[in-house]
């Protein structure tokens, strides 16, 4: 009963977050202008969820509604893949002869769909031309829900005490879904490429109220709360 309580009022959270993103959208002045851009780049674990993953690739969708000169609005979407978890590489020591132990099978994998909303801050009196073309610096703050799964599976069970040790003998897979709150702040700049069209390059930092549990017999601790960078760049479409 207790998972089909938090799950339920996960689902609940989701729908309150997209219910207030519709109708932001639809309430603001059709008179602004609006863009929709095309995300790719990098994801860069740090803070502790780096001990587990590496870089990974990010894509995603924005909806921008400009609000004034210098400030838009951003609702997006993006997803990314962690896989190959360093612990398929670690060993553990059995107690029983102190002899440190890999699991073949070991295998870790993390996929987020984070949907986020932030306020994009320009500084035109920082604009400067670069081979030309005209670089708009701009800040970025938000709150969203990062939504991520976290698979563990094919770890030998450690706590065995005969010899010789059963390499057959696994822990259970492990599957950790949840949503959590989080924010992340940013900076970058864009630059026209056309009428309509629009490159933008950023850093943003990444922080979700949530964490993945610990295996210590691998040297892997709990991480709370996940935190990550992406490196993005963005196609910009502006009608």
């Amino acid at each position: 009963m207790g998972s089909i309580s938090k799950h339920t009022k996960r689902n609940k959270s989701f729908q309150l977050f997209i219910l207030v993103v519709i109708i932001f959208s639809l309430t603001h002045p059709l008179s602004a202008q609006k863009s929709i851009a095309i995300l790719t780049g990098t994801g860069l674990p740090v803070s502790g969820l780096n001990d587990w993953y590496g870089a990974a690739p990010v894509i995603g969708l924005q909806y921008v509604i400009s609000t004034d000169e210098i400030t838009k609005i951003i609702i997006e979407f993006h997803y990314q893949n962690y896989s190959g978890g360093s612990i398929a590489d670690r060993d553990f020591r059995w107690i029983v002869d102190y002899n440190n132990y890999k699991s073949p099978a070991a295998d870790a994998n993390m996929n987020w769909n984070d949907f986020i909303v932030k306020t994009r801050k320009y500084f035109p009196n920082n604009a400067r031309s670069f081979a030309g073309k005209m670089l708009q610096p701009f800040a970025s703050y938000g709150l969203g829900l990062y939504n991520y799964t976290h698979q563990v599976s094919g770890l030998i069970y450690p706590g065995q005490s005969k010899k010789p040790l059963d390499t057959e003998y696994l822990l259970d897979p492990i599957t950790d879904r949840r949503f959590a709150w989080g924010g992340n702040i940013g900076i970058g700049f864009d630059s026209p490429l056309g009428q309509n069209v629009n490159l933008a390059l950023d850093l943003t930092y990444n922080a979700a109220i949530g964490y993945l549990r610990s295996f210590e017999d691998w040297g892997l601790k709990e991480v709370m709360p996940l935190q990550f960078l992406t490196i993005g760049i963005g196609f910009n479409y502006n009608y």
